[in-house]
């Protein structure tokens, strides 16, 4: 009665050298697919920073039409300001922190390249203003990460839209 249970007279134990391979062959590939998910190429993160930057910019833009003041973004390539016009003073400051505009940092990899305002290239620095009543001059920022690139553009009536591949 004490054969009950049992298999060919062994009790099975454990798990057998197939099975860990299999589950450790499983456990490879899942987590090679999620390392892959998770790092961005340079298209992905350089999307991902166009679509960030013209959000801000385009609330930089709706802003300006709230606060009845103009608001101006200016970028060293790598990071970004916002800032409004001091009437008083005569001078740009720059703007307090806000949730949708504040000063900022191009993810890492992704560069402002150029600016084009009018058609025209202007120096990195220079400021893109956007006047109280929603209008603007119509731009093109050009960022960049690796060999790829992606265009911001806005139209004289402060649409922007993302142009590009990636």
């Amino acid at each position: 009665m004490d054969r009950i249970g049992r298999r060919g007279g062994r009790r099975a134990r454990g798990f057998t050298l197939i099975e860990i391979i299999a589950a450790c062959a499983v456990a490879a590939i899942a987590l090679g697919v999620a390392m892959i998910k998770l790092d961005f190429s340079d298209g992905r993160r350089l999307r991902l920073a166009a679509e960030t930057l013209a959000g801000r910019l385009e609330a930089a833009r709706d802003e300006a039409v709230m606060r009845g003041q103009a608001i101006a973004f200016s970028s060293d390539g790598q990071g970004f300001q916002f800032w409004v016009a001091d009437r008083e003073r005569d001078a740009w400051v720059a703007l307090a922190d806000t949730d949708a505009v504040s000063p900022g940092r191009l993810a890492q990899g992704v560069s402002l390249d150029a600016l084009r305002v009018n058609g025209a290239a202007r120096p990195l620095g220079e400021r893109l203003v956007f006047s109280f009543g929603g209008l603007a001059e119509a731009f093109t920022l050009t960022l960049t990460a690796g060999r790829q690139s992606l265009d911001i553009a806005g139209d004289a009536l402060g649409r922007i839209e993302i142009r590009g591949a990636p």
